[in-house]
């Protein structure tokens, strides 16, 4: 009879002790999708069209589908490019159930702007000046391991490699200022042509400045995007996530491909980093 006991208690035990952690082990698997407390997941993402549309800027019907990817993936912070402007923010602000914070760049002389999206409730927003435009930059603390952030979203002229050569400069001039202090990260289109296999130069008139360029980031910043691949559908590499050369380290990289909404160009980039 006190065998039967004792093995019922200890039956009796042993789901008890089941009940108590399988929650716990639930939690640690689903609340953070796995993402380790150190590290910071970003996207850069051109959700402009391709140039033989009459209008190449993001649409409006489509931040929905936009804010659904952004959703899923679930990235720290976003780096934007081709919005219309402020409005087209506020909408796909909307769509992310105001789990962001976001800010646009002044014009410049452009007609379009670039965009950062960020977590964080107390981020600090501004312009970075860039060549005859503006770049989008915010300052934010996501959590305890994670250093203080500037995520700078930037595009670059796609048809003259001399402006976007003096982008590249005075971002990077930028960028350093602020290096000290805070953990630097530089993503955008910059549209460089600097792929060896590259015969032609269709969207360039000068591919040494793009050489230059790239290697004026690299001096200062870490390619960290660089194993995932092509960006846009014409298979050209022309979207970057350029972060620290110490203190953070690239832990993923992936371009999502075949999630281009209408008649977009460009797939998003997405870099995790660990610190």
């Amino acid at each position: 009879m006190w065998l039967k006991s004792s093995l019922a208690a200890g039956f009796m035990l042993m789901l008890s002790l089941a009940f108590f952690f399988e929650p716990l082990r639930q939690r640690s698997l689903l609340g953070d999708r796995g993402q380790d407390r150190s590290s910071l997941r970003l996207m850069s993402w051109n959700i402009g069209y391709g140039d033989l549309e009459s209008e190449t800027r993001a649409r409006t019907e489509d931040l929905a589908a936009v804010a659904q990817i952004i959703l899923s993936n679930e990235p720290d912070a976003v780096a934007l490019q081709e919005l219309t402007g402020g409005d087209q923010l506020k909408v796909l602000l909307a769509h992310l159930k105001n789990r962001y914070r976001g800010y646009v760049c002044s014009f410049g002389n452009a007609d379009r702007v670039a965009a950062v999206l960020v977590k964080d409730s107390g981020a600090r927003f501004s312009d970075v000046p860039a060549g005859d435009r503006f770049a989008a930059a915010a300052t934010f603390h996501l959590r305890q391991g994670i250093p203080e952030i500037v995520l700078v979203s930037a595009h670059a002229d796609a048809f003259s490699a001399s402006r976007r050569r003096r982008l590249a400069e005075d971002v990077v001039d930028w960028a350093r200022s602020r290096s000290g202090n805070h953990s630097v990260i530089i993503a955008g289109d910059f549209n460089f042509e600097v792929s060896v296999n590259t015969k032609t130069n269709l969207f360039t008139d000068n591919a040494k400045h793009d050489s230059e360029s790239y290697n004026y980031l690299l001096k200062y910043f870490r390619d960290l995007g660089r194993a995932a691949g092509e960006t846009a559908i014409s298979d050209r590499r022309i979207d970057y996530v350029f972060g620290p050369l110490e203190g953070a380290s690239p832990r993923r990289a992936e371009v999502l491909r075949g999630t281009a909404i209408g008649r977009m160009d460009h797939w998003p980039l997405l870099v995790e980093i660990g610190f």
